[in-house]
């Protein structure tokens, strides 16, 4: 639900929406203090501020709109939209209660400069748009009289707060020093010498053995179960499904809007705040006026202002659709009322719908048909299944009645892997099926089960075979490829250490026939640095000097490496760095002041948060 209210915070409406719930309260934490009290119908109640139910369900059905636009109430409040929008109204009142008794004001002028100063109200000359605050505040469910009231209450939170931070600001000498080292950059010059497992020859059968006594330990089988199951999913019963043409032809006709593309046209339009201005528009326009010229004259729009850009029916309102989807291009609209204003709309462009033929798309509308249907079989079969387990049938036996088909798996490791580690098909990919799997007693039917991929499974535990070790006849594939792998890596790196030792790599890589390889400059994070293992050699070139020479093991090569020059942090990019590390550090530091802040404030004005008496309007009082 979070990522929801970050994602949706991205457009103009919904950051505007966020700024005007929640302002700069959203950084403070607020300890959320749900306690019955009396029986009247205030849901926040912080000092003498009090928010009724009616206006927190009103907040609450706005916000959902907004930001989780698919789901109910219900829905949203299990999802904890009720806590945010109630959390958030907490922190307001409780504000608003210090400013009350700290007897502070806003100003028209204050209210005035904060609104010119708003990007999203801005036309393209950075001048305050009342077209576009209209337009942006009505699109986030607000009014004016709303949005002030909400602007009035984060003034005078800033007011309090900036009071106590005032001249708060992380060290410039500490922002500089971490900026420094954190954006220092490096070259290297660098020589891999790969791990050649292929090139290792087959070892001995004596040296197998040994090695294999001293390591067996490593090869040990994971504790295993074995498992028998009925699983039902669609993919295993799309076979049994048949679909006649007749019914792809009748779905295809029902539902021809799915495979083509709507008609769209290209608007521009203007909205004013009466019909008379509207008509007079409308009138110049006819006269011979350009609907650009008259956008200008009357309401300093600009071409790009008016745009709308290529919309469909379902992109307009309810009022606006059969006014422009039955006008030419060309004709002037309107006006057209609406809750925003009175529109007068243009129509540059108008792009026909198309339809995909019925063969084009019939694979995949049968590919869908099959698909629902093997669902509707999977629910139907395992309706037989449980009923055959009700009688006490074994899973064999119902297997047999019902046809479900039945999965044994003679081993498997808590992650799905069989004895000789390698992952096993099928059901045992699902993390429920392995969690059932391992949290059943050995020897009982369990319960049916589901997935995320609408399938369902019933198990039985037949044994628990604990870790044990394995005899080498077993392993033997797997210890000679080890051993191999064990030598290959060895090699590289006496390789790699009679490299570095030389004292000059660059000519003792040349006389070897080696590549010599000159990095990018690159920051301490592996930025830069286009290298699979970018940041272990960035975590090993940023520990040694100039000149000095290490080795960078990675599992596929031993990478020699030489530092051949220290880019220090300077100019323009030092100074950008230090500004955000000291904002960020000093972000930090208000954020912890808030959260002081709050926790002090909460307690002086008795903050109590009532979710019941909303929650009775949002969804009746049986829930």
């Amino acid at each position: 639900m979070l990522s929801a209210l970050r994602n949706g915070a991205k457009s103009t409406p919904m950051r505007i929406f966020l700024v005007a719930l929640a302002a700069g309260f959203a950084m403070w934490g607020i300890d959320d203090v749900f306690r019955s009290v009396s029986s009247n119908d205030a849901a926040i109640r912080a000092g003498k501020v009090e928010i009724s139910a009616t206006e927190a369900a009103i907040e609450f059905d706005r916000t959902r709109r907004n930001y989780l636009p698919g789901t109910n109430n219900n829905e949203a409040i299990s999802q904890g939209l009720l806590n945010e929008v109630l959390g958030g109204l907490a922190r307001r009142a409780l504000f608003t209660a210090e400013a009350d008794r700290m007897n502070l004001t806003v100003t028209r002028d204050m209210e005035k400069a904060h609104l010119a100063s708003e990007p999203a109200f801005q036309d393209k000359t950075g001048r305050f748009s009342a077209l576009r605050f209209n337009s942006a505040i009505s699109r986030a469910g607000l009014d004016e009289a709303s949005y002030l009231n909400y602007l009035r209450q984060d003034l005078q939170r800033t007011q309090i707060f900036d009071a106590m931070s005032a001249g708060m600001r992380y060290p410039d000498a500490l922002a500089k020093t971490m900026a420094a080292w954190r954006i220092e950059r490096r070259v290297i010059d660098y020589v891999e010498i790969p791990v050649d497992v292929a090139g290792e020859a087959t070892p001995a059968d004596s040296d197998i053995d040994s090695w294999y006594n001293e390591n067996k330990d490593s090869f040990n089988s994971p504790d295993m179960r074995r498992v028998t199951a009925i699983v039902l999913s669609p993919d295993a019963l799309l076979d049994d499904v048949n679909v006649s043409e007749d019914e792809l032809k009748a779905f295809y006709e029902n539902n021809i809007d799915l495979y083509g593309s709507p008609e769209r046209r290209v608007l521009r339009q203007m909205i004013f705040s009466t019909a008379e201005d509207a008509e007079a528009a409308v009138d110049a326009i006819k006269g011979g006026s350009s609907f650009i010229s008259v956008a200008e004259a009357e309401l300093g729009l600009s071409d790009e202002d008016t745009m709308l850009g290529s919309l469909s029916r379902e992109d307009l309102s309810e009022e606006l659709v059969e006014p422009v989807f039955n006008a030419d291009a060309g004709v002037v609209i309107g006006p057209v009322t609406t809750l925003l204003g009175q529109h007068v709309l243009i129509v540059d462009e108008i792009n026909e719908g198309s339809t995909s033929a019925f063969d084009d798309v019939k694979s995949r509308i049968e590919a869908s048909l099959k698909r629902e249907g093997a669902t509707d079989l999977v629910y139907a079969r395992i309706s037989e299944v449980e009923d055959s387990l009700a009688t006490g049938a074994t899973l064999e036996e119902t297997a047999n009645v019902t046809g479900a088909p039945l999965v044994m798996i003679e081993g498997m490791d808590r992650n799905g892997f069989n004895i000789d580690g390698d992952l096993i098909d099928g059901i045992a990919g699902d993390t429920n099926f392995r969690e059932t799997v391992w949290t059943s007693p050995v020897g009982e039917a369990g319960l049916v089960e589901e997935t995320d991929a609408e399938t369902f499974y019933v198990l039985r535990v037949d044994e628990e075979m604990p870790s044990a070790s394995r005899p080498l006849a077993d392993v033997k594939a797997r210890v000679v490829n080890d051993m191999k792998t064990e030598r290959a890596i060895a090699k590289a790196r006496v390789a790699a250490e009679a490299l570095a030792d030389t004292g000059d790599m660059n000519a003792a890589a040349t006389a070897q026939g080696r590549a010599v390889v000159t990095s990018p400059s690159f920051r301490r994070d592996g930025v830069s640095f286009d290298h699979e293992a970018a940041r272990l050699i960035a975590n090993k070139a940023f520990r040694i000097d100039v000149d000095e020479t290490d080795i960078v093991e990675t599992g596929d090569a031993a990478i020699v490496i030489t530092v051949k020059a220290i880019e220090p942090a300077q100019g323009e990019t030092l100074e950008a760095e230090i500004e955000i590390m000291s904002t960020s550090l000093s972000q930090n530091i208000r954020t912890d002041l808030g959260a002081v802040m709050t926790t002090g404030l909460s307690g002086l004005h008795e903050v109590e948060i009532n979710p019941l008496p909303v929650q009775t309007l949002l969804v009746g009082s049986g829930q």
